[in-house]
Order: structure tokens, then C-alpha cells, then sequence
């Protein structure tokens, strides 16, 4: 198979012939995804927080709550980024 993107995206997925991804490869849409993403998983780690405690394990309460953290703080740093980004875009 000639190294063509379409057969480099065929062995990545293990010989499966699948078509390139179609996200836009774009700055602003990257920093959306990281914000969509990071607010999401703060729900998540929020009901394994509550599961933890409903079972006595405070070392998963501390380890969930650190990555809540993380998540938290990259949920606002990247609102922080996005903002003035598009706010110049419609300029």
C-alpha cells in the first residue's frame, strides 16, 4: 500500500480503513474542546467523589478531587484564553 494519508489512517487503526478525521484544525476549536472537556470530567470526578465517601475510601476522595482540580483550573484558564481570542476574531 503506497504511503498515502489514507494508508497511513488504515494502519493506525489496525488495518481497519477508516477516513481521516474531519475536525477542524483550527486554534479556537481546540480550545473549545479542552474547555468542553475538562468541565465535563469535573462532573464526572464530582460523582466519583461522592462514591468514594459513600465507601469510606478517603484515599480515592484525595486523588479525585486533585484531578477536580486540574480540571477546574483548566476549565477557567482556557475560558480565560478563549475569550479574548474570539472577541479580536470579531473585530
Amino acid at each position: 500500500m503506497p504511503n498515502t494519508l489514507a494508508s497511513r489512517e488504515f494502519q493506525r487503526e489496525g488495518g481497519n480503513m477508516t477516513e481521516p478525521s474531519r475536525q477542524p484544525k483550527d486554534k479556537n476549536y481546540n480550545l473549545i474542546t479542552v474547555l468542553y472537556q475538562s468541565s465535563d470530567n469535573v462532573e464526572s470526578l464530582k460523582t466519583y467523589i461522592q462514591d468514594a465517601e459513600a465507601e469510606g475510601d478517603q484515599e480515592l476522595v484525595d486523588f479525585f478531587s486533585a484531578i477536580l482540580e486540574n480540571n477546574l483550573t483548566a476549565a477557567q484558564r482556557a475560558k480565560e484564553m478563549l475569550v479574548p481570542r474570539l472577541q479580536t476574531e470579531q473585530e
